[in-house]
């Protein structure tokens, strides 16, 4: 048998016997080597016995041999020493350590130290202290080969004798004798340990034997084995312990399989995890199969438990944990979603447990595991029913109430109740419904309220009044339904109350409104009416039978025939045909007609008719007949009047032709009659400034030269005149004009004139294009430039841009100076023939060049403003459509 350590372990059967004999070896050792130890030790004492008795005898010989000089006797007691069983060696010593006598012949003489030098066994004998040998010693010494002892006596004169005895002989005589007494007792002992042994085996290991594979059938599941040992031995008393035992376990294993089978057929998930690293699953029950997972799948590895989490209950699911553990608990609760095999996540109530070790450490940790989705879901819908009911009850548009049959007291109300009585909650819950209800309606709502109680009524609906906080009275509609015990005892009653104060107003209003309404078709002869295509029906207002001519007693004409015999016979087929058209669309029809001659006098309507789409499905017609015959005779009138209006038209614009002909015959006229006689004037004048002006003082010449400069501004402004006619009676011919290229051909017309000024120009043109009058666009540009170049500050070189730049619809340009400008509240005035704003004498002109540029801005479809500021520049804006 293999142990934990991993040693062999022999079976009893052999133990025993093996111990047994061990056991009789090892006494027989035992009581061998304490016999041997006895054995040396009466040796030695025996030897060492006899050894002192002969020296004592030698050692009283030589102290009384007369002569201690005489070496015969001496040596012959030493030779006679050799007689002496076991004597190795005797020495006779002199005082100085000359040898005397020696059973050795080679020794005599020499001294013992050098004697002992020869002999390494003897070393010993002379290192010993002097005073040990006296009177008598005998030494025991151990050698590899033996044992023997050195004996020493003193003698007279100084002498000593020493001998060497070997006891080796005796010492094995007595361990051979030893031994074969130890053979023949453990030979003894081993038969008796294989005596019991057998008798151990038949009495004891083979139903130890037995015992075992009874408890190894109990300990591999067959908890159906038994021992069945008999006596009273202690094996019986175990056997029959294991026999109750396995009763125990095998009725605990069938409990056991049954709730095993029980946790497999019920919904709840067993599991348990290991404290090892990456915590492996150590258990699961099959009841995991039912979120579409096998067991084996997750036991082994293949799937991590912790990937089929949902992710958003990870975290917190650990933050708990640790908390849990931190805490030192040994159970807790969680619940969290976890991803079944189909994907859907189901909700799971994980009730774990730790396992600890002494030592305070998780051991392991087990878990039940219930889905718990339905539930949860049940929870949810519940909570959401409840939040659904609580905002029902809060609803903002109708109060709610519970109330106590008995005392009429509100036990519970919304916002909204109270928002109605216009009282706080407090206070409408000391009161009762009763109190806030004035008469009659507090008699009628009583009455009811006791036909509820006894039974004869399941609930009523009251409309009724309410005194507010305020003192105001609030209509509301009622709604009360009970609550009863199971033996019909009114409990509690539910009301529902709703503010009907502005519908009652809105009631009374529109009855008015309808009124007026009807008052209003009267004044305005609008008739109304509807036909709903589901049912047939029909119905007029008052002012549609007004306008027919039909009796409101007999109903509106129940067809369209009928409908279509009130109209004028030759109106008729176009009302046929206005009626039917919206069903061809859903859109609005008009038509104008006559009412039937024998209906009443000729009267002109103005229908109209619509189809649309009824709640309950099908098409409903709804429409309009206006009376209309005052507008229609306005409007005959109007024709008439319109005819003779063009008549007159015509007439004026015959004459305004004629007229404009008078004026260009006029203009014509003038520009040759005036210029004729100026001419005169001014050639006359220049002859007499020329002929006689020598003879002229300096006041007459000033005469003459005044007199030319009137001819001259006379002629400028008669020329001016001419263009400004021209302009406004000229045909436009609009083209694509490239306006940088006009612009340098103005200034190339005032070049002598910039030149002269020192006049600094600049254009800030992009290329443009624009649709304008060429000779309408210089004349334009022409005074513009000129009016920059006039009107510079004194002293000052003229400054003058020039630029253009696209804008919404169109195209902005702008003649921008830096001369003397003028004040914005002139602006109107800038632009009108004949205004001037300077002086003549400072700055000369006709008054008519910005009234020119108006013109042909105007007559080429644009417009022209300005912008001045005095002293500091004038800028023209020109704006032209794209």
């Amino acid at each position: 048998m293999i142990g934990q350590a991993g040693r062999w372990m022999p079976q009893g059967r052999w133990l025993v016997p093996l111990l047994l004999a061990l056991f009789a070896l090892l006494t027989a050792g035992t009581k061998y080597v304490v016999g041997m130890r006895q054995v040396e030790a009466e040796v030695t004492e025996a030897e060492t016995r006899r050894l002192r008795e002969r020296l004592t005898v030698e050692q009283s010989r030589l102290n009384l041999q007369a002569d201690p000089s005489n070496l015969s006797f001496a040596r012959g007691v030493v030779g006679g020493l050799g007689l002496y069983k076991g004597m190795r060696a005797a020495w006779l010593l002199r005082p100085d350590g000359k040898v005397l006598a020696s059973l050795t012949r080679a020794d005599v003489g020499r001294d013992f130290a050098e004697v002992a030098a020869a002999r390494p066994e003897l070393l010993y004998l002379d290192t010993l202290p002097r005073g040990a040998l006296d009177p008598l010693a005998i030494v025991p010494r151990y050698w590899v080969g033996g044992q023997e002892l050195v004996g020493a006596v003193p003698l007279s004169n100084g002498r000593r004798l020493v001998v060497l005895v070997d006891i080796t002989v005796p010492m094995a005589q007595r361990h051979a004798a030893l031994r074969e007494a130890m053979l023949r007792e453990t030979l003894l002992l081993l038969a008796l340990a294989g005596a019991l042994g057998l008798v151990l085996h038949f009495a004891w290991f083979r139903r130890a034997e037995h015992l075992a594979r009874s408890l190894t059938d109990m300990g591999e599941g067959r908890l159906q084995a038994r021992a069945g040992l008999q006596g009273f031995d202690e094996l019986a008393l175990i056997g029959a312990a294991a026999d109750r035992m396995a009763e125990r376990l095998e009725s605990d294993q069938a409990r056991l399989q049954h709730l095993h089978a029980l946790v497999d057929r019920s919904p709840v998930v067993v599991i348990e995890w290991a404290n090892q690293p990456g915590w492996p699953m150590t258990y699961l029950s099959r009841a995991v199969a039912q979120w579409g997972y096998e067991a084996q799948d997750l036991l082994s590895g293949a799937i991590d438990w912790d990937d089929l989490v949902h992710p958003d209950d990870v975290e917190r699911m650990n933050t708990e944990i640790a908390a849990h553990w931190a805490a030192g608990r040994h159970e807790y609760r969680q619940e969290y979603r976890l991803r079944r095999a189909d994907g859907v996540y189901a909700w799971i109530d994980d009730r774990t447990s730790i396992t600890r070790r002494p030592d305070g450490a998780i051991d392991s940790i087990s878990g039940i595991l219930l889905d718990i989705t339905a539930q949860k879901e049940a929870q949810l819908a519940l909570r959401e029913q409840s939040e659904v009911q609580r905002l029902f009850y809060e609803l903002p548009f109708i109060g709610m109430a519970i109330s106590d049959p008995d005392s009429k007291r509100w036990l519970q109300v919304n916002d909204r109740l109270c928002e109605i009585l216009g009282r706080p909650r407090e206070e409408v819950l000391r009161m009762s419904w009763a109190e806030m209800t004035p008469q009659p309606d507090r008699e009628r709502n009583i009455e009811r309220f006791e036909a509820l109680r006894a039974g004869h009524i399941d609930s009523y609906q009251l409309q009724k009044r309410f005194v507010r906080g305020d003192g105001g009275i609030v209509h509301v509609e009622l709604d009360v339904r009970p609550l009863r015990l199971a033996d019909g005892t009114l409990h509690r009653l539910f009301a529902t109350v709703q503010d009907v104060t502005g519908r009652l107003r809105a009631s009374e209003a529109l009855s008015e409104q309808k009124g007026l309404l009807e008052q209003a078709e009267g004044l305005a002869g609008l008739g109304s009416w509807r036909f709903d295509m589901s049912d047939g029906r029909v119905w007029w207002s008052e002012q549609m039978f007004r306008n027919i001519g039909r009796d409101p007693a007999l109903g509106p004409v129940p067809t369209l025939d009928a409908y279509l015999d009130c109209m004028h016979p030759e109106d008729r087929d176009r009302v046929r045909g206005f009626m039917q058209s919206p069903a061809e669309g859903d859109g609005v029809a008009h038509a104008e007609f006559r009412r039937h001659p024998g209906l009443g006098e000729e009267r002109w309507f103005r229908a109209s008719v619509a189809r649309h789409r009824a709640p309950e499905g099908g098409w409903r017609y709804s429409g309009t007949l206006l009376d209309i015959t005052a507008l229609k005779r306005a409007q005959l009138d109007l024709q008439r009047t319109n005819a003779e209006l063009e008549h007159r038209v015509r007439e004026r614009t015959e004459q305004l032709s004629a007229a404009n002909r008078e004026l260009e015959a006029f203009t014509y006229t003038v520009s040759h009659d005036l210029k004729a006689p100026l001419r005169g004037i001014d050639g006359y004048s220049q002859l007499l400034e020329e002929e006689a002006g020598q003879r002229l003082n300096e006041e007459e010449r000033g005469f003459v030269r005044r007199i030319r400069r009137g001819v001259q501004q006379m002629s400028e402004l008669i020329n001016d005149l001419l263009d400004y006619s021209r302009m406004e009676r000229r045909a436009m011919d609009p083209q694509p004009l490239d306006l940088e290229a006009t612009v340098r051909r103005v200034l190339d017309e005032f070049g002598a004139d910039i030149e002269r000024s020192r006049a600094e120009v600049r254009l800030a043109l992009p290329p443009l294009s624009l649709r304008l009058d060429r000779e309408g666009m210089a004349v334009v540009l022409r005074n513009l430039v000129g009016n920059a170049l006039k009107f510079a500050r004194a002293g000052q070189p003229p400054r003058i841009e020039l630029g253009a730049s696209p804008v919404e619809g169109g195209h902005r340009l702008w003649v921008r100076d830096h001369g003397v400008g003028f004040d914005m509240k002139y602006h109107d005035r800038i632009f009108g023939i004949f205004q001037r704003l300077q002086r003549a004498e400072d700055y000369p002109g006709t008054g008519v060049g910005l009234a020119l540029v108006a013109k042909a801005v105007q007559r080429m479809g644009g417009r022209v403003w300005a912008e001045s500021v005095p002293g500091q520049g004038t800028t023209f804006f020109l704006e032209f459509p794209a």
